[in-house]
């Protein structure tokens, strides 16, 4: 007993101790403490009895899954108040999953449930009470189970005091079958089902007066009139609270029935409402079965649309917000009429040809981590060349003794952690494993060696990034790659239907003609822009299509989209391979086949499906409501954090690896299933779609070598260079405007010496400039552009789109207009304005030396952008180039005044050059008076020309020295491109 010095804390540990000291008799005592869980029909009046019972005076609002609230009620004057819990169910029967939730081995001896059937919908009633009523059983069934082996004296109480509901002596005794904890059904809307004719209103009631006598339930029926709500009431009172329970019957199908379990009989409640010819051509088991089929003669099974209204909620009129609804109404607007890109399940697009089978045997692979490194970086760390690759510790094993089998209509996930060896995997599988070497073990596909020329033929792979030109819309992307990729036998209209399949299959239909943007221009949204990096590959109908992390940078929603559409293509008769750090739960539901990697070893291989019950075998069960896939991932990844954790999970890793070899070593698919019979093959043949005669046109394995030739090469690659640059109308102002001003800044400073000719010496300058100002700015702005487009060449060669000559000729020929507009803007302001000789054989002899100077910068561009793998490596070495040139152009220095090196290097100085040529223009023609003190000389332009050492060579010279640097740097340009690898910074 307390004393009145008690604190607080004394008073609890008290209470503690009183309740762990319980003597077992205290195990029969009842608990006040209770939990009720109300369902039933979707919008049946669950809520409002629900708050009338609490006396709140709330408006009811929709119940969106599963919510809980719970009540205080003092059951005598001066006591205190029991607490009781009461979830409510929303969603009808489409959420009837979540009944386990509230129901558990603690609560089960003080749980009941409050089944709340709509009387204004019987051809729904009978439906909802079956679905609920058999969850909550099977549920509970499960519990009770689990209680005899452990608690048998609560589970003999459970089920003891539900038979207790009819005495022994009850003629009805053996013949019914109580529900396992206390039910209370409640028929809902009596105003409206009153209004029925008599008869249904007689059928309704005696079936539903059946089911409460055969499960041993009470039976009430209500509205929202406050006098039938207060029956109601009074049965939930009694099972929250403990109140007494009402003696009162009412079985009068003309009132509302209060019926309280146990005073009711089979007799009383007489035989089911069909006659007796047709209850006999009825075979049933039980007397349930029976009072089923009569009701449902009567009154036939509605589908119930639960589960799709819970699904789209934004469809459903009781959770209208006008403000939101206007805007998804818009939105809705501005898709495609025709087309809805995400609920559309069909399939546009499939591939016609064989079955592909693709399989790794014990694969070992090894990667030399030194060859890894950049040159550039190597040289950075001051190492010299022999150095970069002798390090025996840099060999590290990234893949040891895996092996897997997928086939076509299979999805296959590789999953892990960070370097557990995913990607590393896909560059084995697609013969791009630069740097590494496969120790053992083998890839075959169709049981042929994996080999470049036989990848190229069937597997398409798409990259973790998306490589695409920024100002070309979605279809015209993959209209210059269908005419790049599909064989020429291929009409144009066969080219445009199968463009506008892989549109549909992609659900690419709403932004089909918007551009394809990148991080600067905006364009279509990043889940829509890996989708177009898909059908990129998808366009010549791959076999086997493997992804290499393609939700990385997608949020959720995105990403989950887009697995939905890889699924759909391996639906469509494909293999489809991909790597994922650690998808979310309804992206993993969505994978047949999933292998799980940690440091380059197999921890598990089998179906989606069974991998939480193959962990669970092992000891490592997934908790509940947690993603299988993070919790797994994280199980097998290793924690590096300090060297004892990173040792304890790479041993964790290490034996999960070994067992699962050591389960899988008697399966020839190396993959674990649950039975040995088990078949994790899928029927693809049964998702394919029926083709017609234009769509079953195929490539065959030989189509290679029917693509497109140099010409046709050519042509699409030149209009595809045009229309992207042009597009670009922002990056062309700017360079205009550029041009323009320098040209006005240097014009205006030598001009107004119209009368008086500009002196030798400002002349000079002024040629010298002309020529040597904005070549810089070309050639910075040409090698930014070469490394924004160089990582989809270097993409595009690998997959053998095009060879290096078309796109070199396209390149060259698709930026002339560019660069003659440049010069033209250029050149003309500054040579009037600067009042140099205006006869026009003059002018255009002067306008061909700067357009080949500055073209000779821009090939200069071309060739340093090609050459060196870093936009800085390549800015660096331009800078000391064109400085070069700059220095020996025979302006800062005179030619003769040289040491060997610069000069030589003015030999090849399009500077010195293009200086050379307008001096000779300028002065060969022209006579200067120079004063000194009184007296005036005449010097000849010549004498100007010969004193810098300019005039060593004719005029024509100076055009074909400057036509041959041209020429030079494009020949270094082109074997660039064809002999170095045009990788970008990102992809080394």
């Amino acid at each position: 007993m307390s004393k009145a010095s008690d604190t607080l804390w004394d008073l609890a540990i008290a209470e503690v101790e009183k309740r762990e000291n319980t003597d077992d008799n205290a195990k029969h005592m009842e608990v006040w403490e209770k939990s009720l869980l109300f369902m039933g029909n979707k919008n049946g009046g669950k809520t409002t009895i629900l708050l009338r019972c609490l006396e709140r005076g709330e408006v009811p609002k929709p119940t969106l899954a599963l919510e809980y609230t719970f009540g205080r009620r003092a059951r005598r004057h001066n006591t205190r108040k029991d607490v009781a819990h009461f979830w409510e169910l929303g969603g009808g029967t489409s959420l009837q999953e979540l009944i386990r939730i509230p129901i558990t081995s603690n609560n089960i001896r003080s749980f009941a449930v409050v089944l709340v059937l709509d009387l204004s919908k019987p051809n729904e009633l009978w439906t909802t009470m079956e679905k609920l009523l058999q969850v909550t059983r099977n549920h509970t069934n499960k519990i009770l189970t689990k209680l005899e082996k452990t608690n048998p004296e609560v589970a003999a109480e459970i089920k003891q005091r539900m038979q207790n509901n009819l005495q022994r002596d009850h003629p009805d005794y053996e013949l019914v079958d109580p529900f396992p904890i206390p039910l209370l059904i409640i028929g809902s809307k009596y105003d409206i089902f009153q209004e029925f004719d008599s008869e249904v209103r007689k059928i309704i009631s005696k079936t539903l007066r059946f089911i409460a006598h055969y499960y041993g339930a009470s039976l009430v029926f209500t509205s929202k009139s406050e006098a039938l709500l207060l029956k109601a009431r009074a049965f939930i009172n009694h099972l929250a609270f403990g109140y007494d329970k009402s003696k009162s019957v009412s079985v009068d199908h003309n009132k509302p029935l209060f019926i309280p379990a146990g005073l009711d009989s089979l007799s009383q409640i007489g035989a089911p409402p069909a006659s007796d010819s047709d209850i006999g051509k009825m075979r049933v088991n039980t007397p349930l079965e029976l009072w089923k089929k009569v009701f449902e003669k009567t009154f036939p099974p509605e589908s119930c649309c639960d589960l799709r209204d819970t699904k789209d909620p934004a469809q459903d009129l009781q959770y209208a917000e006008y403000e939101v609804d206007a805007m998804r109404a818009q939105k809705n607007q501005n898709k495609d009429t025709i087309f809805c890109s995400e609920d559309d399940n069909s399939l546009y697009f499939t591939y016609s040809g064989k079955s592909n089978v693709l399989e790794v045997k014990e694969l070992n692979y090894q990667v030399n981590m030194a060859s890894e490194i950049p040159w550039y970086e190597n040289l950075a760390q001051m190492k010299m060349p022999w150095a970069w690759k002798s390090d025996p510790r840099s060999h590290v094993s990234i893949i040891q003794n895996l092996s897997l089998k997928v086939q076509s209509g299979q999805m296959l996930a590789v999953i892990g952690s960070t370097a557990g060896g995913k990607t590393s995997l896909l560059d084995v599988i697609t013969c791009r494993d630069h740097g590494g070497k496969i120790k053992s073990g083998q890839i075959t596909i169709n049981k042929k060696p994996c080999t470049p020329q036989l990848v190229k033929k069937c597997v398409a792979h798409v990259r973790q990034d998306d490589r695409l030109l920024p100002h070309l819309t979605v279809r015209e992307t993959l209209l210059f790659i269908a005419k790049l990729r599909l064989p020429k036998f291929f009409s144009d209209s066969q080219r445009k239907k199968r463009v506008e399949d892989v549109i549909a299959e992609l659900r690419l239909r709403q932004c089909a003609n918007t551009r394809v943007g990148n991080e600067y221009l905006r364009g279509v949204s990043g889940g829509e822009r890996r989708r177009v990096s898909i059908g990129v590959q998808l366009l010549w109908n791959p076999g086997i299509l493997i992804l290499d992390e393609p939700t990385s940078g997608l949020d959720s929603f995105t990403a989950h989209n887009l697995v939905i559409t890889l699924s759909r293509l391996a639906q469509g008769n494909r293999l489809v391979l991909l790597s994922l750090h650690q998808p979310r739960s309804d992206i993993f539901q969505l994978f047949d086949l999933v292998l799980l990697m940690s440091s380059g070893v197999t921890v598990y291989s089998g179906t989606a499906r069974d991998m939480v019950q193959y962990f669970t075998e092992l000891g490592y069960p997934c908790p509940r409501y947690s993603n299988p896939a993070d919790f797994y991932v994280d199980l097998t990844s290793i924690d590096k954090q300090n060297a004892e954790k990173e040792m304890e999970s790479q041993e964790r890793a290490k034996t999960l690896a070994n067992l699962f070899l050591e389960k899988v070593k008697d399966f020839d698919d190396f993959l674990w299933k649950v039975t040995e019979g088990d078949n994790v093959a899928t029927t693809s043949n049964k998702q394919r779609s029926h083709l017609n005669s234009e769509e079953a046109i195929n490539m065959s394995l030989h189509s290679s070598d029917q693509l497109p030739g140099f010409l046709k090469q050519f042509t699409i690659l030149l209009s595809r260079q045009v229309s992207n640059d042009f597009r670009d109308l922002s990056t062309l102002l700017i360079h205009g405007f550029e041009a323009f001003l320098m040209s006005l800044l240097i014009g205006f400073l030598y001009y107004g010496h119209e009368k008086t000719r500009l002196s030798i010496r400002d002349t000079t300058a002024l040629l010298y400039m002309i020529g040597a100002l904005i070549p810089f700015t070309v050639i910075l702005d040409v090698i930014a552009k070469c490394h924004s487009e160089r990582a989809m060449l270097y993409h595009d060669l690998e997959d053998g789109m095009y060879s290096v000559s078309p796109y070199f000729f396209a390149k060259i020929l698709g930026e002339l207009p560019e660069h003659c507009a440049f010069v033209i803007i250029y050149g003309i302001p500054i040579y009037w304005l600067a009042n140099l000789i205006p006869e026009p054989e003059h002018f255009l002899l002067n306008f061909l030396s700067v357009w080949l100077s500055v073209y000779s910068a821009r090939a200069m561009a071309l060739w340093v952008a090609a050459l060196l793998p870093t936009l800085q490596l390549s800015a660096f070495f331009g800078n000391v180039l064109f400085t070069s040139f700059y220095l020996s152009g025979g302006f800062v220095i005179s030619l003769e005044n040289l040491w060997t090196i610069p000069f030589w290097i003015s030999k090849i100085s399009f500077l010195r050059w293009n200086f050379q040529g307008m001096m000779q223009i300028q002065f060969t023609d022209l006579t200067y008076e120079v004063t000194v003190g009184n007296t005036t000389f005449q010097i000849p332009g010549k004498l100007v020309t010969q004193s810098l050492d300019l005039d060593s060579h004719p005029l024509y010279v100076s055009y074909l020295v400057l036509a041959g640097i041209v020429c030079s740097f494009l020949l270094l340009y082109y074997l660039s491109l064809r002999f170095i690898k045009q990788k970008s910074n990102q992809d080394w």
